[in-house]
C-alpha cells in the first residue's frame, strides 16, 4: 500500500452576518461551513477519463475546504504516483481471486480507520464492490457515478451495479448526463430514484503551439484540411463507419489518436478502402499532450454509437473546433443549446453519404468551420469543473432547508 500526505485542510467559513431565507447564496454558505472527510474510490489508477475526472473533483473539493483523498483498488499505471492525497489498496496491475479478497479486507479496515463521511466511487467495480464494502464499514454517504449507459459495462458488472444500486448500497447515484439516466429506464424504481445528473467538467489550457508547429510535433502533413478523432479502438467508437465516410472525401486527411484490440482489423479495412495514404493512426497520446494534438485539427469527428458524456468532445469544444458528431442522446445533450441551436453538426450514423457531404461542405467553407467552432467554445462554458463540484457538493452537504436529505435533481 502507498499513501501520500492527506490533502491540506483549507477550510472555508461562512461570512459574518445573519442568514436570510431569501439570500441566493444561503445554500453555498451553509454547505461551506461543514467540510467533509471524503474518499474518492477508483477501480484502478491509469490514464483514463474517469481517473482524471476524479482528480479534478478532488482538486475542486479540496479548494472548498473538504478533506478528500483518492484511493484505487489496484494500479494499472503510475500516472498519479506523485499526486497528493492518493492511495493504492493493492499495488498490483492485475489482481487474481486472492488479490480481490485481499482488496476487500484491506479496503474495509482502511475505511474503518479513516472514518470518512462519504465515499464517491467512479468506475463499475469501485461502485459495485467498493460501496458494498463502504456500507459494511459504516460509511454514511455512498455516492456512485455512472460514466455511461449500461452498455459500457460487462454483463457481470451490470448485474453487480444493478444489485448494489437497488439494495441500499448507494445513497445517491450520479449520472454524467440526463441521457445516461434515461438508459436505466428498465431498472428497478429503487435504483432509478437515486439517479441525479452531474455533467462532466474539464480543466483546459490551450496549446501554445501554432497549427504548423503542432502538426510537426506529431509528424503530420503541414498542409491541407485535417479531421481528428480521439478514442479507443472499440465498437462503440464506430470507426469502420468513419472510414467509409472518409473514403468518399479525397481532399481530407483523417488522424485518430487511440489504440485497442480492433487496430489490425481497422488497418485492413483502411487498405481495402484505399484510405491508408490519408490516414494516420497515432496510438495513445498522453493526456498532457492532448491540447497540442487538438491544435493540429481543422475539425473534430465523433461517430460514436453511444456515449455517457465524452471528455474528448468537451476538449474539442474548448479548442474551438468545428464538430461533426453522431446524433445519439448524450451528444445532443452536450452540443444543443437551450435555444435549440446546435454547436456542431449532429448526424445519424446510418448515412455515410450524408456525413461525407457535410464534411466536404465544411472543408469548402472555412468561415462556417469558424462559426461552428465559436458556437462550440461558447457552449462548453456550461461544462466546468466548478459546476461538476457544485453537483457533488449538493449531495455531500445538503442544505438544512432541504430537511438534511441529499438534493437529487430530477432525472
Amino acid at each position: 500500500m502507498r499513501s501520500n500526505a492527506e490533502a491540506k485542510d483549507d477550510r472555508a467559513t461562512c461570512g459574518a452576518g445573519e442568514l436570510s431565507l431569501t439570500d441566493p447564496n444561503i445554500g453555498a454558505r451553509t454547505r461551506r461551513s461543514s467540510p467533509r472527510r471524503i474518499v474518492g474510490l477508483l477501480t484502478a489508477f491509469g490514464d483514463g477519463g474517469a481517473q482524471h475526472a476524479m482528480m479534478r473533483l478532488r482538486r475542486q473539493l479540496a479548494a472548498r475546504g473538504h478533506d478528500m483523498e483518492v484511493w484505487a483498488l489496484y494500479r494499472k499505471s503510475g500516472t498519479f504516483d506523485e499526486e497528493p492525497g492518493t492511495r493504492v489498496i493493492l499495488p498490483v496491475s492485475s489482481p487474481g481471486i486472492l488479490g480481490y479478497l485481499t482488496i476487500v479486507a484491506r479496503l474495509f479496515w482502511q475505511l474503518r480507520a479513516k472514518r470518512p463521511d462519504a465515499v464517491i466511487a467512479f468506475m463499475p467495480l469501485a461502485c459495485a464492490l467498493g460501496q458494498v464494502v463502504a456500507r459494511l464499514a459504516g460509511v454514511p454517504m455512498r455516492i456512485a457515478s455512472q460514466r455511461g449507459p449500461p452498455e459500457f459495462y460487462s454483463p457481470s458488472m451490470r448485474l453487480a451495479d444493478r444489485i448494489a444500486g437497488s439494495t441500499g448500497c448507494y445513497t445517491a447515484n450520479v449520472a454524467v448526463s440526463r441521457s445516461v439516466i434515461g438508459s436505466f429506464v428498465h431498472y428497478p424504481s429503487s435504483y432509478r430514484r437515486l439517479l441525479t445528473p452531474v455533467h462532466n467538467g474539464i480543466e483546459w489550457t490551450a496549446s501554445t503551439l501554432s497549427k504548423g508547429d503542432a502538426r510537426a510535433k506529431f509528424g503530420l502533413d503541414p498542409d491541407g484540411v485535417l479531421a481528428l478523432a480521439v478514442g479507443r479502438f472499440h465498437e462503440q467508437k464506430n470507426y469502420p463507419f468513419l472510414f467509409q465516410v472518409f473514403a468518399q472525401i479525397p481532399q481530407a486527411q483523417l488522424v485518430i489518436a487511440g489504440d485497442g484490440p480492433l487496430r489490425e482489423e481497422l488497418e485492413q479495412l483502411a487498405d481495402s478502402l484505399r484510405l491508408r495514404p490519408r490516414l494516420r493512426l497515432l496510438g495513445m497520446v498522453p493526456k498532457a499532450e492532448v491540447n497540442d494534438l487538438l491544435r493540429v485539427a481543422d475539425l473534430f469527428v465523433q461517430p460514436s454509437l453511444y456515449e455517457g458524456q465524452s471528455n474528448a468532445l468537451l476538449e474539442a469544444m474548448h479548442e474551438g473546433l468545428a464538430i461533426v458528431a453522431s446524433d445519439v442522446p448524450a451528444q445532443v445533450e452536450t452540443l444543443r443549446g437551450e435555444d435549440g441551436i446546435d454547436a456542431g453538426l449532429l448526424l445519424p450514423v446510418t448515412d455515410p453519404e450524408r456525413w461525407a457531404t457535410s464534411i466536404q461542405a465544411l472543408i469548402d467553407q472555412p468561415e462556417r468551420r469558424r462559426d461552428l467552432g465559436q458556437r462550440a467554445l461558447a457552449r462548453v462554458q456550461r461544462f466546468t469543473p466548478q459546476r461538476m463540484a457544485d453537483g457533488f457538493e449538493r449531495l455531500l452537504l445538503p442544505s438544512p432547508y432541504d430537511g438534511g436529505a441529499p438534493r437529487l435533481d430530477p432525472p
